[in-house]
């Protein structure tokens, strides 16, 4: 009575069941609740069943959560032998019955100063709950084992923006750890769909929690409108146990918010949570944060951060993470690694479908997952794609039925069709989304229960003017629209392949090639390819050929073996394919037919040999051997042509070269033939490595083999002996003899080098064993550089 009166206690026993309730489910929700449980033993608690099948069930629950199962003994009975080697301490001391004392009083104080002990120690320790724990800890990525986020977590390239004094500009510094992060006193974090907001608050707080710093995180869509006083107290008991009055005394308390919205009471609350709290972060989308708050003067202490894309050094962390949890004997090689990158990449396309945020990479690698354990094989971008969407559709509330997703798809399809007739427009009238819905509802079934899913705010496919929630499904729908809609839908694809250079013809077709089953389409993109730069044979890369920049190949090092380990080489590696990325094909609308048409045939090449590089990846297992050469070929043959498209030779070069120093004569003649060689040069080996990077699919080898023999030419024997490297997750004897061969079979300087470096790189970059390493050395006539090894 003492406890309970000093608010210490509140007490519950089945007495206070009432009439009409079940008595085994309302005790069961009590011992879900309760911090204590007292069982009160004797004889007639051992021989009752449901008694004992309560003491178990809250055995079970101690095992999950911070729980106290206290037995006292009320009289001579079999106690000992009900608890077994169950080695929690019995009241009163040494389990002795309060029958036998005299009097029992005494007995019962002992239970008092035990239950008094226990409840103190309960008040003061603020432990994270279990279950709470666990939920913190969910990640969506789960299948053949639960992953914790923890184990998979990479901290996001996080950036803060911080106005000058005196200036309208403002400053974006690096936020790298979570130090840095948590250094600011108010931080508003935003990012875009699926850029990690919600798994950062989530790490944040397992981090604080685990220091035992006092934190408390919240889901501002459960903030009534009207908070009652005791909504922090019940969310704090639902993720501690702790006293909350002396948890809310601790100093330096962090609350972390999550999806902050428009709403206008989401912003009191937090204004109001400043006063209990010393250091709060905000998490939201970039769209809201751009509509709503970006001015917003109540939140004018808050520090803004953004989530950016992954660069490819976090990918590969992410992606390493990921495969360090698979049940598999498979050792995590950096060839595998490379593998898996370049079907992510693939399916990402450098951020211009989705962005490279972890739940894409995550998502495209999950999606393929029961393929992991035995050849870690990634094939169809639009999988990926399609499970993303119908996950979506499920949590705006559509049911997993045929016909309801089938709806959804149906009506996605024709309005992805419509937004690109209206694009095409010279004269675009403004978008009239009811009137699309009007029109389509005159032709298909479609409730308006499943159109306001459609629109869901937050999980919705479509917003409320009509356009897709994020581009990938613009362009996915698309391509389906196009894949099954007849002849007429075949001409506007003949059309995009014949521009394939503008990004939207790509990307449509890129979904439409994996949507379709008519093998015209992709007639449609070899013939388009083959019959590009058509008047310009394949390079072979003859001597002949590689005449025209021998010297710059003489200047070449010889040797680019590195003392980095291979991590620092990944890394530069990486570094440098983003600072690609940001120097991509300029914007479509500058390369129109006429004064640049070479150029559009270059850029129609290289999208159309991508096209078919997904085709080869998506379709392999349904193409006929014959069909893969085929492909195979005219992407090498079309890389090849742009290769001879470029200074073809010497004379040329000369040419050109007293061109430039007529109109310029500031540049001198040799300089500028200089720089003509190393320009035909570098443009060789780019598109080898755009052939290489195509045919990149390891279930391809033996097609890719077989090309190579029957062309026998040095252009083919580089293509082949590359491919063989990318899609190797080891380097082995195979790779060393193929070297070999190559080495005698082409004695030109220029052939002879380019084999020495790209393997050089590759051992630059990937752990082999040291003995091949140095057989390989020997070859290349090259110093090996044992510590480079051990240092990896």
């Amino acid at each position: 009575k003492l406890l309970k009166q000093n608010g210490l206690l509140q007490e519950w026993s089945d007495r206070s069941i009432l009439p009409g309730e079940s008595i085994s489910e309302k005790i069961r929700q009590e011992l879900d609740r309760a911090d204590i449980i007292v069982f009160l033993i004797s004889q007639d608690f051992i021989a009752s069943a449901e008694c004992r099948k309560e003491w178990e069930y809250a055995k079970q629950r101690e095992k999950n959560r911070s729980l106290f199962r206290i037995p006292i003994i009320l009289k001579d009975c079999s106690w000992k032998d009900l608890l077994g080697d169950d080695s929690i301490k019995a009241l009163p001391e040494d389990g002795r019955p309060v029958i036998k004392f005299r009097p029992q009083d005494t007995a019962w104080q002992q239970v008092y100063e035990g239950l008094k002990l226990i409840i103190h120690r309960l008040r003061n320790t603020f432990t994270l709950k279990p279950d709470f724990r666990a939920k913190m800890e969910e990640t969506e990525f789960l299948s053949q084992k639960r992953i914790k986020l923890q184990e998979i977590y990479v901290f996001p390239i996080l950036s803060s923006y911080s106005a000058r004094k005196g200036d309208d500009r403002t400053t974006e510094d690096p936020v790298v750890t979570t130090k840095d992060l948590l250094e600011k006193k108010y931080s508003i974090i935003h990012g875009g769909e699926g850029s990690g907001k919600t798994a950062l608050g989530r790490y944040l707080f397992l981090g604080l929690a685990k220091e035992n710093a006092p934190v408390l995180s919240i889901d501002l869509q459960d903030v009534p409108q009207r908070y009652p006083e005791k909504f922090l107290q019940d969310k704090y008991q639902c993720q501690f146990s702790g006293d909350y009055s002396l948890w809310e005394q601790q100093k330096g308390k962090t609350l972390i918010l999550d999806n902050l919205t428009s709403d206008r009471h989401l912003v009191d609350f937090i204004v109001l949570a400043k006063e209990k709290f010393e250091r709060i972060i905000v998490l939201l989308s970039s769209d809201v944060f751009d509509s709503f708050f970006r001015d917003d003067a109540r939140l004018a202490e808050f520090c803004e951060m953004r989530i950016r894309p992954l660069t490819r050094r976090r990918q590969e962390e992410l992606i390493r993470k990921r495969l360090k949890l698979l049940d598999t004997d498979e050792p995590v090689t950096e060839g595998l690694i490379d593998q898996l990158e370049d079907r992510v990449d693939s399916i990402i396309i450098s951020n211009k479908v989705v962005p490279r945020y972890p739940f894409y990479v995550l998502s495209i690698l999950q999606t393929y997952e029961a393929f992991m354990p035995n050849n870690m094989s990634i094939t169809s971008y639009g999988h990926c794609y399609h499970a993303l969407i119908v996950a979506s559709l499920m949590k705006a509330g559509v049911s997993n039925s045929d016909t309801d997703i089938n709806k959804c798809f149906n009506f996605a399809e024709n309005l992805a069709f419509a937004l690109y007739q209206r694009s095409q427009e010279e004269d675009r009238l403004e978008w009239d989304f009811a009137k699309f819905i009007e029109d389509y509802k005159s032709e298909y079934i479609i409730e308006d229960s499943i159109l306001n899913r459609l629109k869901n705010e937050t999980y919705g496919i479509i917003n409320g003017t009509g356009d897709f929630r994020t581009t990938y499904m613009y362009y996915f729908f698309l391509g389906r629209f196009l894949s099954k809609n007849g002849e007429a839908q075949r001409r506007i694809v003949g059309q995009m392949c014949e521009k394939s250079y503008l990004s939207v013809n790509y990307l449509t077709l890129l979904f439409t090639v994996h949507h379709t089953d008519d093998p015209r389409i992709i007639d449609d993109i070899l013939l388009g390819t083959m019959c590009t730069l058509d008047n310009v044979p394949p390079s072979e890369l003859s001597s002949t050929e590689t005449k025209k920049f021998s010297s710059i190949v003489k200047e070449l090092n010889k040797s680019i073996l590195s003392n980095n380990s291979v991590e620092v080489e990944r890394a530069k590696q990486r570094d440098l394919r983003d600072r690609g990325d940001h120097r991509d094909v300029p914007e479509e609308e500058r390369l129109e037919s006429g004064k640049e048409d070479l150029a559009n045939q270059w850029y129609r090449v290289l999208k159309n040999n991508e096209v078919m590089g997904q085709i080869l990846r998506n379709k392999h297992g349904s193409l006929e051997k014959r069909r893969i050469r085929e492909i195979i070929e005219v992407i090498a043959d079309g890389g090849l042509r742009l290769v001879n498209s470029v200074l073809r030779d010497e004379k040329e070069i000369a040419d050109i070269a007293d061109y430039i120093n007529k109109k310029y004569p500031k540049y001198s003649l040799d300089k500028i033939k200089w720089e003509l060689q190393i320009l035909a040069f570098l443009w060789t080996m780019i598109n080898i490595e755009k052939i290489v990077h195509a045919i990149n699919v390891p279930e391809l080898s033996q097609a890719v083999r077989q090309i190579v023999q029957d062309k026998s030419t040095p252009a083919y024997d580089l293509i082949g002996y590359f491919y063989h490297l990318d899609s190797t997750k080891k380097l082995s004897e195979a790779e060393k003899h193929t070297l070999n061969d190559l080495l005698k079979k082409h004695p030109d300087l220029f052939v002879q080098r380019v084999l020495s470096l790209r393997t050089q790189y590759y051992m630059n970059t990937h752990r082999s064993s040291a003995p091949l390493e140095q057989a390989i050395c020997s070859l290349l006539n090259v110093k090996y550089l044992p510590q480079r090894w051990h240092r990896g």
